[in-house]
């Protein structure tokens, strides 16, 4: 059924008007300061701003249910850091704790965002970092965390298996670089879910296909974004997936300060998808310089033969005259001696 929007008694909302009534609605409801809880992710301090997200995930620890964009400037920041600390924690990724503040709208960022001045210093330790951590530990138990690595180096690449979105920046990152190649590589594309729910199982379902596909080596590539982001990168799917994978497989994800569960388990983890595709072709071009050489050296091998067999044929003449001097010389002193 088509519905059709009410006719406006009043001329449309610009955004910062929208902005500024959405602001009144917060504080008109009683919420314009609040204690919020979450699971602190994707921390980056600065010298003017710190920033991070609270999270809220779902009973499995790794589907997010909720963001919440969240930041303190420096005087507040020291605040919250020293309470943490006296608490005997420092102020990092996975924490569970609750922040006071003011709820705002950030017209300029499009964003709902609390502004924190004071934290609960009772914290826990998230449900999400405990399993991650108790992943870790089972991928090192079982040994899957080290499979890749003892896979030969991805260098003799002709056809390189690319696992992305469809749309994503990163995967015309690599093609743009995997471009530049001395030696041609073909490109066989898988795409999949980079977030949410319906990552890990379209992610292992993409590397069974690149696999199918005869590829040499697989490069995942997803780019920056929020921290929560990449919470299926921590998943078990994600990782078994990877660690069973019968070729190299180079991860992608995230900013250089990110590092998942499927970035320790890969054959190698780059900070950005161009990196990893330049990695790529520096292997490539090793291997096409090593080929030029060696036929370089069987091109100039005749020519070295010929060079060694003069060299021995002229040693030989000069030996043959020496021997025919002496003779010579023998003679003529034994006929001396005879007169």
């Amino acid at each position: 059924m088509t519905t059709h929007p009410p006719e406006t008694a009043y001329p449309a909302l610009r955004v910062g008007e929208l902005h500024q009534r959405l602001g009144s609605a917060i504080r008109e409801a009683g919420i314009g300061e609040a204690w919020v809880q979450g699971t602190v992710s994707g921390f980056r301090p600065g010298a003017r701003f710190n920033s991070w997200e609270l999270v809220e995930y779902e009973a499995d620890a790794t589907t997010v249910a909720a963001v919440l964009q969240a930041g303190a400037f420096p005087r507040e920041m020291a605040a919250i850091t020293q309470a943490l600390r006296a608490a005997g924690v420092e102020f990092a990724d996975g924490l569970e704790v609750g922040f006071f503040g003011r709820i705002e709208t950030v017209a300029s960022f499009g964003r709902l965002r609390l502004l924190a001045r004071h934290v609960d210093p009772r914290v826990a330790v998230g449900a999400t970092v405990l399993r991650r951590q108790a992943l870790l530990a089972e991928l090192e138990a079982t040994g899957e965390a080290r499979v890749q690595q003892l896979l030969a180096p991805p260098v003799a690449i002709r056809r390189l298996g690319l696992l992305s979105a469809a749309t994503a920046a990163g995967r015309a990152d690599v093609l743009s670089v995997l471009a530049r190649s001395p030696v041609p590589i073909a490109v066989v594309e898988a795409s999949a879910a980079m977030s949410g729910p319906a990552a890990p199982p379209a992610v292992a379902q993409a590397l069974a296909h690149l696999q199918a596909e005869r590829v040499d080596a697989i490069i995942i590539a997803r780019g920056g974004g929020a921290r929560s982001d990449l919470a299926a990168w921590d998943s078990s799917i994600v990782a078994h997936a990877i660690a069973h994978c019968r070729v190299p497989v180079l991860t992608a994800l995230g900013h250089a300060t990110d590092r998942t569960v499927a970035d320790q388990v890969a054959h190698g983890a780059y900070e950005t998808p161009s990196a990893a595709a330049a990695a790529v072709v520096a292997g490539v071009e090793a291997l096409a310089h090593q080929a030029e050489l060696a036929d370089a050296r069987l091109q100039l091998a005749p020519q070295a033969d010929q060079v060694q067999q003069d060299q021995l044929a002229r040693s030989r003449r000069r030996a043959a005259w020496a021997i025919a001097v002496a003779v010579v010389a023998v003679v003529l002193l034994l006929a001396v001696l005879l007169l």
